[in-house]
């Protein structure tokens, strides 16, 4: 990392702004000494070897460095003015939500409320007071605690680890509902394992604890609003969470995965769900399934353009994602098995999406079943006419 007091506090405030603290190290490095190789980056910023071109490339996705072509890598720090312009205006937009969020259930509690009753108030916290107070809360919860959060809220709920770990121990049960630009997130890997991941179209940042306390947070100054004893209001809020929660994409087999590979597993997911697309699929194994393949494309996945190691890591990923099952390769047997949790009907669909695949690719594909005692189909292995080699073997094959 770039040495100095101002540095780590300019290393804090990036890590606010959602990067990671590799990330921000690195940026900075760039921002102070101009263009760098790779080595003289992790040399200046102090990042391992190991971490510094996967850093390299999360700065580039995230549009905040030019990375060139040429070895060796040469990489540039876009300015600070143009790399952050569209965070700010979005970090804007948050606090004029969080404004109207406060708005909205001030209105709400004062139109439930009858004439005669207590009046109900809101307390503003300061950054400090809010950490301390959610860790107070999360601690000594009784049933749940359900979040709504963005890149910014994980790195507030991850100071609450303590907190969370005893509530779960005491019973309690958390859900995290995570924005979708959090895959990905290097915090999630912290996260206790017994709590409860999602993803959806979220943008704020609140916290319901059992139903009678809620926690608003705004992300652009980390002031927050809590709301004791919320009663009517809570419990809209709570079933709102709880709509999104249903229609939201669990993620806790999927958090180490590429957000792009995530995304392509959950269109695959939606197309071979649809009952309609379904219905068009031949059972025999040798006839082409068209009318899947144009709905991938139509989602801009070209299956067929698609590299071999992609492709697997893809199926796992949507396995995982669909239902609980994952794909593994038997290099030695030169076998692809496919596994669900929840019967062959699943499981069917993405044998014969990809042995669509690998017929195209020239490995012509035989089909073995494998039954439980109960009769009912879980696995399917693929025997391969031709071996093949992928990175992703070695993942899948740990699994």
């Amino acid at each position: 990392m770039p040495r100095g007091h101002n540095a780590n506090d300019l290393v804090d405030n990036l890590e606010e702004l959602g990067l990671s603290r590799y990330e921000a190290g690195a940026y900075l490095t760039m921002i102070r000494k101009g263009s760098l190789a790779a080595s003289e980056i992790s040399y200046y910023a102090n990042l391992p070897r190991t971490k510094v071109y996967s850093t390299l490339k999360k700065l580039e996705k995230k549009r905040l460095s030019i990375v060139s072509q040429s070895k060796p890598l040469i990489c540039s720090a876009i300015p600070p003015e143009e790399a952050f312009r569209e965070i700010v205006k979005l970090y804007e937009r948050r606090s004029k939500n969080m404004k109207k969020i406060v708005d909205r259930l001030q209105r709400i509690t004062e139109e439930q409320r009858p004439k005669a009753s207590e009046e109900r108030r809101y307390y503003i916290l300061d950054p400090n007071s809010t950490l301390e107070k959610m860790k107070s809360l999360i601690a000594n919860s009784k049933s749940s605690v359900y979040a709504i959060l963005d890149s910014w809220g994980i790195q507030l709920i991850i100071q609450c680890q303590l907190a969370m770990i005893k509530a779960i121990t005491n019973g309690v049960n958390i859900r995290l509902l995570l924005a979708n630009q959090c895959i990905g997130n290097e915090n999630l890997q912290s996260l206790p394992e017994d709590i409860d991941l999602k993803i959806g179209n979220v943008t704020s940042n609140m916290i319901i604890i059992d139903s009678n306390n809620m926690v608003a947070v705004d992300s652009s100054n980390g002031k927050a609003a809590l709301f004791a004893s919320i009663d009517i209001f809570g419990l809209s809020q709570l079933r709102s969470f709880e709509t999104e929660w249903n229609n939201a994409l669990e993620i806790r087999q999927i958090v180490n995965m590429r957000p792009n590979i995530v995304m392509k597993a959950n269109k695959l997911v939606k197309i071979l769900e649809s009952a309609d697309i379904f219905g068009q699929i031949s059972k025999n194994w040798d006839e082409p399934t068209s009318a899947l393949i144009k709905s991938a494309q139509k989602l801009g996945i070209d299956i067929f353009d698609t590299g071999i190691d992609e492709m697997l890591t893809i199926i796992d990923c949507a396995l995982r994602i669909s239902c609980s099952g994952c794909l593994t390769h038997d290099k030695i047997n030169n076998i692809l098995s496919i596994r669900s949790k929840v019967g062959s009907e699943s499981v069917s669909r993405w044998v014969l999406l990809l042995a669509t695949y690998l017929k195209h690719v020239g490995n012509d594909p035989k089909i073995i079943r494998d039954f439980k005692l109960n009769g009912v189909e879980d696995t399917i292995h693929i025997k391969l006419s031709k071996p093949i080699s992928t990175k992703s073997n070695e993942e899948t094959d740990s699994d």
